[in-house]
């Protein structure tokens, strides 16, 4: 498990310089008990799985219950696929892993459905040894909480991929001491 702080530029028409806390968990299954702690004030993140291993995809749905499970109020989430640039492909440009050799596990529609269903405010797929929406993945989410942080706000807007826009209650917050 791994932490640091950074800074990134907003996406809004006057970037806004925001100051992230980030927490690497590296998905290992004996830091679960250890970060469940650091999720209560988490306020956005990225899921991340392995684009060329089916398994890592296949766990977001135990990593997704753990932030419903111990955030006070589930936190606006990214979709990361990762590695891709073990699975690009000029015969693949529609991201399917239908090519003959491909080391893609997962497809891109998948990736996209999975975002849709867990209403995710996109997918995106990344490399970082190509630098390859890296940057646009922390900036998008960086944007998105830095756009709807209000004090004492008791519920928040969520943009799904499909457009449409879901209020959720904090109810949590109501009861919550401290």
């Amino acid at each position: 498990m791994d932490f640091k702080y950074t800074s990134c530029k907003t996406l809004d028409k006057v970037p806004r310089t925001v100051r992230l806390q980030v927490w690497d968990t590296s998905g290992q299954d004996h830091f679960v008990t250890l970060t469940t702690a650091f999720y209560r004030n988490c306020q956005g993140a990225l899921l991340c799985f392995d684009l060329t291993n089916r398994t890592s995809f296949e766990d977001l749905d135990t990593w997704y219950e753990l932030l419903e499970r111990h955030c006070t109020t589930l936190p606006p989430l990214l979709l990361v696929g990762c590695k891709l640039d073990l699975v690009q492909s000029d015969a693949d440009d529609c991201g399917e892993g239908n090519v003959l050799g491909s080391n893609r596990q997962v497809s891109r529609s998948e990736g996209d459905g999975w975002a849709r269903r867990h209403k995710c405010l996109c997918y995106l797929e990344t490399s970082a040894k190509e630098n390859t929406n890296v940057s646009s993945a922390f900036q998008q989410l960086a944007t998105y909480v830095s756009s709807c942080a209000a004090p004492n706000s008791s519920s928040r807007l969520v943009k799904t991929l499909s457009g449409q826009t879901v209020s959720e209650s904090n109810d949590k917050n109501k009861s919550k001491c401290c």
